[in-house]
């Protein structure tokens, strides 16, 4: 650390120690990676934001820290940033080519598709694996304008974020677990193993959806899907 060091230095923290004329420089240096920038992610293609895959995340973090230094750093060369950024260009050109010939490679670089939902019950492996809880997948649910599981064929947990709803048909559509969050659940609704049934009604299981009819001559046992043991009337 210099001599003349001083902490707190705001003319330093703000403006540098450089000449104030740099500040032209940081513009031009700007200009010119950025439209070199948009340059190479018009040869490369485009997707929308909410469609981005591993790569293309991959890619927008190593083009900005390559062209980062490179805008506002004197002593990084304007040359560096263009050299680290075509690099990154030129292999992930590579990679997609080699992803489009080879599931394999697509597979392990991207991932694939997980099921969430399969005909009203919540597919407890795939949001564990994906770090998941019910209410992000009620949540994304909610944003399609599902009210409840009955409604969902399928629900698949894209590469890309997103989640992809399959509704099924008027017709079989049945009873299912609402999708509301769970404090908006009246806690006299949630029921017990072991209580007796009050109403002949479908009944689904508050953890993954499995839903049954029950009477009146019942009582509430654990779900035979996942074992757990509450339970609450279903949504039609």
């Amino acid at each position: 650390m210099p001599k003349d060091f001083h902490v707190f230095d705001f003319h330093r923290i703000f403006f540098g120690n450089l000449p104030p004329i740099f500040l032209f420089e940081v513009v031009f240096r700007t200009l010119i990676l950025y439209s070199y920038t948009l340059v190479l992610l018009r040869l490369l293609g485009k997707r929308g934001m909410g469609q981005l895959s591993t790569l293309e995340v991959a890619i927008i973090i190593s083009f900005g820290s390559a062209i980062g230094d490179s805008m506002i750093d004197a002593d990084v060369p304007v040359l560096y940033g263009m050299i680290g950024i075509t690099v990154v260009a030129v292999f992930q050109i590579y990679l997609e080519r080699l992803i489009n010939k080879n599931k394999k490679v697509e597979a392990f670089m991207e991932g694939e598709p997980r099921l969430m939902v399969e005909n009203g019950i919540i597919m407890w492996p795939c949001m564990v694996d994906e770090n998941l809880s019910k209410e992000d997948l009620f949540r994304f649910l909610r944003d399609k304008e599902v009210e409840h599981l009955g409604q969902v064929h399928k629900a698949l947990f894209e590469i890309s974020g997103n989640v992809s709803v399959m509704f099924q048909s008027p017709k079989n559509v049945k009873p299912g677990l609402t999708v509301l969050p769970e404090n908006n659940i009246s806690k006299n609704a949630v029921l017990q193993e072991g209580h007796e049934v009050s109403e002949d009604a479908h009944y689904s299981c508050l953890n993954c959806g499995y839903t049954i009819s029950l009477n009146t001559r019942n009582q509430f046992g654990k779900c035979v899907n996942c074992n757990t043991n509450q339970w609450i009337r279903s949504e039609k």
